[in-house]
């Protein structure tokens, strides 16, 4: 009975936090937003969008005292264009509405989550890569950056298979030094364009 107790207790929270991310999105306006996926304490976005005002941004992390402290930077910098929410990068597209698509997505130094055990567990996956390119709008760059060998070997040979996108050999559009990118010895990063 605890089981079913607890169990029921987490799908009401999940359906709360459905609920809640539905209500924000319907909030942004529509069209093409560029999106970062683990928008940490929001450096990058914040950055990005002071420097493109037109743009709609909006930036996801799972950890709540994460996006308060990016939507602090956002209100210090009186920036309307910038919308960072709690939530779920595969929620989120799910919950994304119909009117808005990604013009460009960032994923900037994910969890490589390095033991092999472990890879199922990484954001970057073909099915993931696939639902982005879903709602990807013409013409969607999307950007990845890590300091792990290995997981930047493992998506470049993911992305170069893969049906939706294709491997493009250009610079990141945007350049913000970002705490992992500060702390970063080497990285390396990957472009790629929505295959037509």
């Amino acid at each position: 009975m605890d089981n079913a107790i607890r169990t029921a207790e987490h799908l009401a929270r999940l359906a709360g936090r459905r609920e809640a991310l539905t209500a924000s999105l319907a909030a942004i306006p529509p069209g093409g937003w560029v999106w970062e996926i683990g928008c940490g304490h929001g450096h990058f976005l914040t950055a990005f969008a002071q420097a493109h005002p037109e743009t709609v941004c909006v930036g996801v992390d799972v950890t709540g005292d994460r996006v308060e402290r990016a939507a602090r930077k956002r209100d210090r910098a009186r920036l309307s264009n910038l919308h960072f929410l709690q939530a779920d990068a595969r929620m989120f597209l799910e919950l994304l509405p119909a009117a808005a698509t990604l013009a460009a997505v960032y994923v900037l130094f994910p969890d490589p989550w390095p033991k092999k055990r472990h890879h199922k567990h990484r954001l970057m996956q073909p099915d993931f890569l696939g639902r982005i390119a879903a709602r990807a709008g013409e013409g969607a760059r999307l950007y990845f950056r890590t300091d792990h060998a290995p997981y930047f070997a493992a998506v470049q040979a993911m992305m170069a298979a893969h049906p939706a996108w294709r491997v493009v050999d250009e610079v990141f559009p945007f350049e913000s030094r970002t705490v992992f990118q500060e702390r970063a010895g080497e990285y390396r990063s990957l472009a790629a364009a929505l295959r037509l």
